[in-house]
């Protein structure tokens, strides 16, 4: 029995209507070009893939802390910090939610280098520290739990530092 074979045909398409509108992310930018490289394509999904490379160079498309912040403010939350590398598969956000409750989300690309791993922790930390102390508030002392919302910007912050200590084992 064969496997069914994998299109990436409607996730290029897709793509295509993001890009001529400005708003495809740089994350599926390259999540596409990734899955497209891996694979042997179809003569409709390199047609495709070749036109969205023509709109991608023709369209200005905003960034994905850009992304971010429009889709947290259309439901209701805020962007309080978010860094994401250009040059590597990674980013660092802290968002509130429309409840006011906060979230943390981290991925380091695990094909970086552990050095270069280490660089874009200690730069999230450096940016992270300068706006807690811009906001007024402390990094908690005590070990904050790993846990999907936080009551607390400074809990959520801290935990987010606490992460950024042991860049080796934040993957993507």
């Amino acid at each position: 029995m064969r496997e069914p074979r994998y299109s990436i045909l409607a996730d290029i398409q897709d793509a295509i209507e993001q890009a001529k509108c400005g708003k495809l992310a740089l994350y599926w930018q390259r999540t596409i070009q990734r899955e497209y490289s891996c694979k042997k394509a179809t003569p409709a999904e390199q047609q495709a893939y070749e036109q969205l490379q023509s709109i991608l160079s023709e369209v200005p498309q905003w960034s994905g802390e850009e992304d971010l912040c429009h889709n947290m403010e259309n439901i209701g939350g805020r962007v309080w910090y978010c860094h994401y590398w250009e040059e590597h598969y990674s980013m660092v956000q802290l968002t509130e939610d429309r409840n006011g409750r906060f979230n943390t989300a981290y991925v380091l690309d695990r094909n970086t280098s552990p050095e270069m791993r280490r660089e874009a922790a200690l730069l999230a930390q450096k940016e992270l520290a300068e706006c807690m102390q811009k906001w007024g508030i402390t990094l908690l002392d005590a070990p904050v739990p790993e846990q999907m919302k936080y009551d607390s910007l400074a809990e959520a912050a801290s935990h987010l530092m606490q992460v950024l200590n042991d860049p080796e084992h934040i993957t993507g």
